[in-house]
């Protein structure tokens, strides 16, 4: 199940389920070293009297209603047991400057009795993703469980202080399962370890008291310790509050203009930016999506890297909201990235070394081919100079623009069929197609243009040509080459020929290759909308026809032609906003934005695909890439609308 709350600081990030186990821990860089792997640290509560001294682990017969904080990065949720006559309100965060992860707990006895209860966590990690070679201790000095190995340190704590505790060897099923209430004591252990801590209360009838929780994390023992200290001496509540008021003021920063879309679609919009930062590593990073859940189905890999093309559209979204202080630090580290040759690779680990990739460099009959997406290199110029226009600081440009945009430019100019124009064949953005594709095509087309633009900024006019040029015969190739007269339509691909119907076809508007009420682009849009619709009660918009990728059944493609995509769906909006004419022509895009936010998870996550029957999430949670497509079609609506306002 995708998991419904994230937290994080860019250094630290938290992923926690439906039944409050934390799932995911990554540390020191988002998407890098997930210190919990999918494995469940998990809550569970005593009542003595009313459970026999078993735990009842959250998620066995608790109800939950899970949120957020209105625009913070900071967890509200309530857990109920009515046999237990126990709620439980839990508000958890990460720290905006320290490495902790804190929680707040609210416990009320809803019984007409007093009762003793208990309240326990079991933490299952495994340091560098491996359950090798950690020690687990209870240090008396800091009166704290610690979980070791070289570089890496956890800290758990809390206030009132834990009365009892126990680390033990991992049990080799049932990750986190908390057996009794009564803890062992032990106070160390190495290799695979468990550890365990127990919180106890007296409440009278109808009485609400808190604990606080953390777990502190750092390269070394001083790290952890130092974050302890200041823990206990500023306190967890001030800690919280502090968090709290940083991440309000960081999403409210500007004051965004929102017309007259209704609440639920501006709380989104700003819920959207907090997601979008917490899977952004301060390193500059910008992480697709950092969900456990998918490595059983994909081949025990997942989306905790940077891909160029989904990380230039999220920092378009960023630049476009104001938030360019981090998009700067992403475009340093393409800086580092960028091959010699002026291209990009298929995806990044955060740390900035290559990812594992299934793009093979050797073609069926021997040859050698580029294992590339030629987009991704083509839109990170686009967004680079997307920023430029943002900020208006060439300084920060310079170094990028002889670094990224020169050696970008003459790839994609070289990197061509001199009889079409077109870009030579690459793998598609689904990563899963060779050819000549339409969608490449107008990436790089909007590359070309864009570096042509920075050349004339710099003064090099004769490269500014040279650009204008490749662009212009890019250009014409797509018209001449991808555009079918007798189909109406663009083709998906040439060499080989593709007439598949792809949703990925809007980029011949979106990059402008031609503008929206071409009668090409027109016909194209409207075959999208007529044959990707997902003709169920869910709705929405389909990737391509018949695509099966994290198909739950066998269903025909004429109803469902695969499942309905965030971002899909939200292009056919963007394209509704740029050929409106009028206000009333806005409506199907504020219909878009209202189906979005209605099939959000009930935390506000857009996860990369939803199921066509039922509407649940699938695939990773969040899509970084959702997130940032929701964002930029709700700032060009608005723009849109105050437009045709005047």
């Amino acid at each position: 199940m995708p998991k419904p709350l994230v937290v994080g600081n860019g250094s630290l990030l938290v992923n926690l389920d439906l039944n409050a186990s934390i799932r995911d821990m990554y540390f020191p860089h988002v998407g890098d070293e997930n210190h919990v792997n999918g494995q469940h640290c998990r809550v569970g509560v005593v009542v003595e009297g009313k459970n026999m001294n078993m735990v009842s682990l959250i998620g066995d017969d608790w109800v939950h209603r899970l949120g957020y904080k209105k625009d913070m990065l900071v967890t509200d949720s309530h857990y109920r047991n009515d046999r237990l006559d126990i709620d439980l309100r839990f508000n958890e965060c990460v720290h905006p400057f320290e490495n902790v992860f804190i929680r707040r707990i609210e416990i009320t006895n809803t019984d007409t009795k007093d009762i003793e209860f208990k309240l326990l966590f079991s933490h299952d990690i495994a340091l560098y993703e491996h359950p090798m070679g950690d020690t687990g201790i209870y240090d008396p000095a800091v009166q704290s469980i610690i979980h070791y190995q070289r570089s890496r340190y956890f800290l758990i704590n809390g206030s009132p202080h834990f009365d009892q505790y126990d680390i033990s060897p991992k049990e080799e099923y049932d990750s986190g399962l908390i057996r009794s209430a009564e803890l062992n004591m032990n106070s160390i252990q190495i290799g695979a370890v468990n550890s365990f801590v127990r919180f106890s209360q007296h409440l009278k009838a109808g009485e609400t008291k808190t604990i606080y929780y953390w777990i502190a994390a750092g390269k070394t023992f001083f790290d952890v310790k130092r974050i302890n200290e200041m823990i206990i001496e500023r306190t967890p509540e001030q800690m919280m509050t502090e968090a709290e008021q940083y991440y309000h003021s960081w999403v409210n920063k500007e004051k965004y203009d929102f017309f007259d879309l209704p609440p639920k679609v501006t709380d989104l919009f700003k819920h959207s930016l907090l997601v979008i930062r917490s899977q952004i590593d301060n390193g500059g990073a910008i992480i697709a999506a950092n969900d456990s859940d998918i490595l059983e189905r994909f081949n025990m890999d997942s989306y905790s890297y940077m891909w160029p093309r989904d990380s230039a559209f999220i920092a378009m979204a960023m630049d476009m909201t104001l938030h360019s202080g981090i998009v700067h630090v992403f475009f340093k580290y393409c800086h580092d990235i960028i091959s010699e040759h002026g291209y990009f690779l298929q995806k990044y680990n955060p740390t900035g070394t290559l990812a594992s990739g299934w793009m093979p460099w050797l073609a069926h009959d021997g040859s050698i081919q580029l294992p590339i997406q030629e987009d991704s290199t083509a839109l990170i110029v686009v967004a680079l100079w997307n920023h430029y226009k943002t900020t208006r600081c060439i300084e920060t440009v310079d170094p990028l623009y002889y670094s990224i945009v020169k050696p970008a430019a003459e790839f994609m100019t070289r990197y061509r069929d001199p009889d079409t124009g077109l870009p030579k064949p690459s793998y598609n953005l689904w990563e899963e197609n060779r050819a000549v594709h339409t969608y490449t095509s107008s990436t790089v087309y909007a590359g070309l243009k864009c570096a042509a633009r920075f050349a004339e900024l710099y003064g090099d006019d004769d490269l500014a040509r040279k650009y204008s040029k490749a662009a212009v015969e890019v250009k014409d190739g797509i018209e001449k080459h991808l555009y079918d007269e007798e189909l109406g339509r663009f083709l998906r691909s040439i060499n080989p020929r593709d007439e598949t119907i792809d949703a990925s076809l809007y980029a011949v508007s979106q990059f402008n290759v031609l503008p929206p009420d071409d009668i090409r682009v027109v016909n194209t849009m409207e075959y999208i909308e007529n044959k990707l619709s997902v003709k169920t009660d869910v709705g929405g918009i389909a990737r391509f026809y018949k695509d099966a990728y994290h198909q739950v059944t066998e269903y025909d493609p004429e109803v469902i032609p695969g499942n309905p995509w965030f971002i899909c769906t939200l292009w056919v909006a963007q394209w509704h906003i740029q050929k409106a004419k009028c206000i009333s022509d806005l409506q199907k895009p504020r219909e878009i934005l209202l189906w979005v936010t209605d099939h959000a998870t009930q935390t506000g996550i857009l996860a990369e695909q939803l199921n066509p029957f039922d509407g649940s999430p699938l695939s990773v949670s969040p899509l970084t890439w959702a997130h940032a497509t929701f964002v930029v079609t709700v700032k060009s609506f608005v723009e849109k609308a105050r437009s045709l306002e005047k």
